[in-house]
């Protein structure tokens, strides 16, 4: 093992390097995601709504946001678990502009409306996501995380002081000057936190390349896909009032809360998202595809109903982001997002240190004299 360390520490250090910036950015934007939906209750006010005894009908709703933005079709429309909290609509026009419009569930009003960048919470989840950067962006994340994985792996490896010793490593030597200050502080946080930050790349390398984690899955257990039905598009045909589909969602699958609707295949067809009481899977639902013509079932995907191999795919971003634990998990995330992005700027802190001693050290080329040159 002691021969092997000097070779992991040299890997260890020139993968964080190249990573360091990265990481930076995916651990303080995934801190600031854990609490997202309560961060932007508190930086955008109008999300904030005065309840009402009843609520105006979803399919109003969304006629207040067709209106506003004519032939841009709506992809999402997220319930909020407040009752006093607007109803928020995803929109993407055809030159791949997103928009984003609250609206007020009792009222049927917009109380917000903007693109993207009025929007810092969806606008860092993208950055987080992909870097903003789409499909390319995602491939790029899923490199960080096996990078991640790989520091996460190794850096107890090479701070390992044995058994007799752990409380010592542990230490942080503040009284002898800041390099060997931030060294201890680097070593000790990274051996604390490094279970923590295998989860993490583990799940988002694994969200990244979800396709390919379902095919491995399906060599051991049966794993279902979601259905992405497709319907004849009929042009001048009326569709059903989407509180039809609610309704008949409710009856067909149980009366819980309305959590999502999601719109697919032109807006054909409307997945209605109601909480699962099948699953202790937080934000777990009961996903019913329709025939937004004739309001058919088309479709349905019930989380606790599922194969143990989709339930297993299911649970990855809710141990990526906390969730699964309430608060206590959450704000561990919290502090594994933070600590990841420590880590790697007192990385580069450490690097540019040891290569300035190096410079330092490295004795004078003293110039010729002339008598020399001559």
């Amino acid at each position: 093992m002691k021969a092997l360390k000097p070779k992991l520490l040299k890997l260890h250090r020139w993968v964080g390097l190249t990573l360091a910036l990265l990481l930076t950015v995916q651990g303080l934007s995934g801190a600031l995601l854990v609490f997202r939906d309560e961060i932007e209750r508190g930086i955008h006010p109008a999300m904030t709504v005065e309840p009402a005894a009843t609520r105006a009908p979803v399919q109003a709703l969304m006629d207040a946001v067709e209106a506003r933005h004519p032939g841009v079709p709506v992809s999402r429309a997220e319930f909020s678990a407040w009752d006093d909290g607007a109803v928020l609509f995803k929109l993407t026009a055809k030159d791949g502009t997103r928009w984003l419009t609250a609206v007020d569930p009792y009222r049927a009003v917009i109380v917000r409306d903007g693109s993207l960048t009025a929007w810092p919470g969806e606008w860092l989840f993208l950055l987080h996501d992909s870097l903003l950067a789409g499909p390319v962006g995602e491939t790029i994340v899923g490199i960080e995380g096996f990078g991640l994985l790989f520091l996460a792996l190794t850096g107890p490896i090479i701070w390992w002081p044995g058994r007799k010793r752990i409380k010592q490593g542990l230490k942080v030597i503040t009284d002898r000057g800041a390099d060997l200050k931030w060294r201890t502080l680097h070593r000790a946080g990274g051996a604390l936190v490094a279970v923590v930050l295998v989860g993490s790349a583990l799940t988002g390398v694994l969200m990244v390349w979800k396709p390919q984690f379902r095919d491995g899955l399906r060599l051991a257990t049966a794993v279902t896909d979601k259905p992405s039905p497709k319907v004849t598009e009929e042009p001048g045909r009326t569709m059903v009032p989407l509180d039809a589909l609610v309704a008949k969602a409710r009856a067909d699958y149980g009366a819980s809360e309305l959590r999502q609707i999601r719109f697919s295949d032109g807006g054909r067809v409307a997945a209605i998202h109601l909480e699962s009481d099948l699953t202790i899977r937080p934000e777990g639902t009961k996903q019913i595809y329709y025939n937004r013509y004739d309001g058919s079932d088309v479709g349905h995907y019930v989380a606790g109903a599922l194969p143990v191999g989709t339930e297993i795919v299911d649970w990855l971003v809710i141990v990526h982001n906390g969730m699964f634990g309430g608060a206590a998990t959450r704000l561990l995330a919290v502090i594994a997002g933070l600590s990841l992005a420590g880590l790697s700027a007192s990385g580069l802190w450490l690097w540019y240190s040891r290569t300035s001693r190096k410079r330092k050290r490295a004795p004078a080329v003293a110039a010729p004299s002339m008598a020399e040159a001559a």
